[in-house]
């Protein structure tokens, strides 16, 4: 060796690295190998990486003050070699530790939805869970849900922000203040994980508990009212952000969550309507298909069918009623609780004449249809009780129709058929939001039985009523 190489070797550390010259050398030997000099500094990515392990502890402050601890020690170092850039690197590592760690609140997030979704079918299938018990109305099932849904949202949110407490030596950097509390906890968060309870039940399929896609319209009804916009200003207030470092606009935004929701809500409430609609509508094509029409017998009552028809539109009303508000009914009479079904003109539903069809109704029904205005099936719904219920008697009178005019009826048939649709007309009117709909169809059924019966003989009104009253 040299014969300086001893007295270098005893200089000390700080008297040689403090010189500039050498300060330059010293620091770019440590951006290169700086591995070799603090082999515990190591990538996040790295799966033997110490804060890799603690990003999926359940425990968040031990984290906190672990980074905090390892980014102060950094420090001293940093000030005795500036160049060698140390406190770039720490800083990488305690944001990506802490991206990774909103990682891990994301998927808690949403593990904990699947999980009360979950809850939320058993509690339909009558087998509760704890958190629901006692819980009758479908109104207390989603407000349950609804709570435990944002009330760990907001848990996960006190967590993060022990990221940005005053008294974290990191908390001051620029990135805390810009990009940390808009994209990574606002939109990384918080949007995206609304965005995801949207989507999901969007996605459910048709084979869940037609009560669950009643509930979850209900829930991101409520979202597009009021919770996106709540939440989202309370992000804001935990985290202010520094607009001025991040200029462009993140998505998903506000506005666009709330037009989602209003689709979520349309798409599952027109779900729910097209399945109780079919199932009503394979109640009444059953018990019109294994009828025999033309032996049947003088009509002495109301099908059972019909009962359970009127019966199933009833539960219906009443689980409807606890989520969604009563809806607006159109009708000439601007009393709608002073409403009574009324005889619509041309009907041979309560005809006259020793009620004998002859070719002169078939003319007057002829006409009434051709001025009549089509009724769509399959409308759009309203986020009212009154549409959701008219969106299913909708489907259920239309298989009726279709049903009574694959069959061929006799005199006594074409009868059961006038007392069965005069029993609805009686139960079903205070159910839809238009009464004109409802006589429309039913209304058809009867015309279409009269031009299915070899002898079309009408049943006189004042038997028709009496057998439709209540026993």
């Amino acid at each position: 060796l040299p014969a300086h190489a001893n007295q270098v070797r005893e200089q000390p550390i700080r008297e040689r690295y403090c010189h500039r010259d050498n300060q330059s050398q010293a620091g770019t030997a440590m951006t290169t190998n700086h591995r070799r000099v603090f082999p515990w500094i190591q990538p996040i990515n790295d799966p033997q990486c110490r804060f890799t392990e603690e990003t999926k502890a359940p425990e968040n402050a031990l984290l906190v003050r672990g980074l905090d601890r390892f980014y102060r020690r950094i420090q001293p170092v940093h000030t005795l070699l500036p160049a060698a850039s140390l406190e770039r690197i720490a800083m990488e590592i305690v944001t990506n530790t802490i991206r990774c760690r909103i990682q891990y609140f994301t998927d808690t997030l949403n593990t904990h939805y699947l999980e009360t979704v979950n809850d939320v079918k058993q509690t339909l299938l009558v087998s509760r869970p704890p958190q629901f018990e006692g819980q009758e109305s479908l109104q207390d099932i989603m407000s349950t849900m609804k709570a435990s849904l944002v009330g760990k949202l907001k848990l996960v949110l006190v967590n993060v922000k022990e990221f940005i407490n005053t008294d974290i030596t990191f908390s001051t950097k620029p990135y805390f203040r810009g990009p940390f509390c808009l994209h990574d906890v606002k939109q990384g968060l918080v949007m995206r994980y609304l965005e995801h309870i949207l989507s999901s039940v969007a996605e459910l399929s048709d084979s869940v508990p037609p009560n669950l896609l009643l509930v979850m319209a209900r829930l991101c009804l409520d979202m597009e009212t009021s919770t996106i916009s709540y939440l989202s200003t309370l992000t804001e207030e935990m985290f202010p952000p520094d607009r001025s470092a991040v200029p462009e606009e993140l998505t998903p935004t506000v506005p666009q969550l709330t037009a989602l929701a209003h689709d979520t809500v349309q798409q599952s409430l027109t779900r729910f309507v097209q399945v109780k609609g079919l199932s009503i509508s394979q109640m009444i094509h059953t018990s019109v298909k294994t009828r025999d029409w033309l032996g049947a017998l003088e009509p002495r009552n109301v099908r059972a069918a019909m009962k359970r028809v009127v019966e199933e539109v009833t539960d219906l009303d009443t689980q409807i009623g606890t989520l969604f508000e009563e809806g607006t009914v159109r009708t000439a009479n601007s009393d709608s609780s002073a409403r009574r079904p009324h005889s619509v003109a041309g009907s041979r539903i309560n005809s006259s004449s020793k009620y004998k069809y002859n070719h002169s109704d078939a003319e007057s029904s002829l006409l009434n249809k051709l001025f009549n205005d089509k009724v769509e099936i399959f409308g759009v719904i309203q986020f009212t009780k009154l549409s959701i219920l008219t969106g299913v008697i909708k489907i259920g009178l239309k298989a009726f129709l279709e049903s009574v005019r694959l069959r061929t009826f006799g005199k006594f048939g074409l009868q059961q058929v006038q007392v069965d649709v005069y029993y609805l007309r009686e139960y079903l009117w205070r159910f839809v939001e238009e009464e004109r709909l409802l006589y429309f169809l039913l209304e058809e059924v009867v015309n279409s039985a009269v031009d299915r019966c070899i002898d079309p003989v009408m049943m006189e009104p004042s038997v028709v009523m009496l057998l439709c009253e209540p026993t």
